[in-house]
């Protein structure tokens, strides 16, 4: 019974992760076609549950009800959390987070749809989506991968682990960057490619000059953190194959790092297509649905690789305690 509680929560902490990307893609798309302010009041469009035969109203009426429909399903997760698993603090907690993140995402929407899409409100908006992601993601593999049952914790090797941990933070500030970039309207301030203005560090004398060049390097740099992460997971597997610790069921810690490479691969391809296209919405509506499945990969991997981290010898120490005054 127990392990059919566990299999239907994942289930529905796995679909609810899906319909999140999806929904930042259609986000994505409200922007990109200047329909965020469609329906300039909220929640209603003009007064009214059904707006108008428009295009633009029904993509910024879409993107509403398809929150309501993810808002509603991370409520059924948290409920499902407090009344079967209450003795998994992590799953309990991380269910209550997300029902947090959601609701005041919520209300975000709305703010940002009555302060006429202000930058910095609509780069929150979509930090706090990814936020949600990934808590969706990390109930997902909380409730299949269980902590172990050693009555002490073990020493584990988290090289791999921590590698992945910065590289998906590395992931969430260029998406951050990359948000501000749209809302200030500064990604065509350099049409170029690979060079800005014909030169590696242009001069940079405005706040859209800067957050555009900030995009690019951290483009690079991100791409850098990835082809390494990529080394780092092929190198975790020889090590664990030579002590005959390698699994099937491990075999995601290289698998998911490659995707992402591919994805960001992909990426810097939509990145330049951009620029050529002049930001047409053909390109940048897949850009921003890439880089969420890049960030869904890369806190998978980080989970996944604290989770499945090796034990390299015996339980941790307990620390006593010194009460004062006590000889050390």
């Amino acid at each position: 019974m127990a392990t059919q509680r566990s299999t239907g929560f994942a289930r529905l902490a796995v679909t609810t992760t899906v319909l999140t990307l999806a929904l930042v893609a259609l986000g994505g798309t409200v922007r990109a076609t200047d329909s965020g302010l469609a329906c300039p009041d909220y929640p209603r469009c003009f007064g009214a549950w059904i707006p108008p035969p428009d295009l633009h109203m029904w993509l910024e009426h879409s993107h509403r009800l398809l929150a309501g429909i993810v808002g509603v399903a991370i409520l059924a997760l948290t409920v499902w959390a407090v009344a079967r698993f209450r003795h998994r603090p992590s799953v309990l907690w991380a269910s209550v987070t997300a029902l947090v993140l959601v609701t005041a995402q919520a209300a975000l929407g709305a703010f940002v749809v009555l302060r006429l899409l202000q930058a910095e409100l609509v780069t929150a908006h979509l930090g706090m989506a990814m936020l949600v992601l990934a808590c969706l993601i990390y109930l997902a593999v909380a409730v299949s991968h269980p902590p172990s049952a050693a009555a002490q914790p073990l020493r584990r090797d988290r090289r791999l682990a921590w590698t992945a941990t910065a590289v998906a933070a590395l992931c969430f500030v260029q998406i951050l960057v990359g948000g501000h970039v749209t809302g200030i309207g500064a990604g065509l301030v350099y049409t170029d490619f690979p060079l800005m203005d014909g030169a590696v560090l242009p001069a940079v004398t405005s706040e859209t000059e800067a957050f555009h060049v900030a995009h690019r390097l951290l483009a690079y740099l991100l791409a850098g953190g990835v082809v390494y992460l990529c080394a780092a997971a092929l190198s975790h597997r020889r090590r664990l194959q030579a002590a005959a610790a390698w699994t099937t069921g491990q075999r995601w810690l290289v698998t998911l790092p490659l995707w992402a490479a591919v994805l960001v691969v992909v990426q810097i391809g939509l990145g330049v297509a951009n620029l050529a296209s002049r930001a047409s919405f053909l390109t940048v509506i897949p850009h921003l649905a890439v880089a969420s499945w890049i960030w869904a990969a890369l806190f998978l991997h980080a989970v996944l690789a604290h989770r499945l981290a090796p034990a390299t010898g015996g339980p941790v120490p307990a620390v006593t305690p010194v009460r004062e005054g006590a000889p050390a």
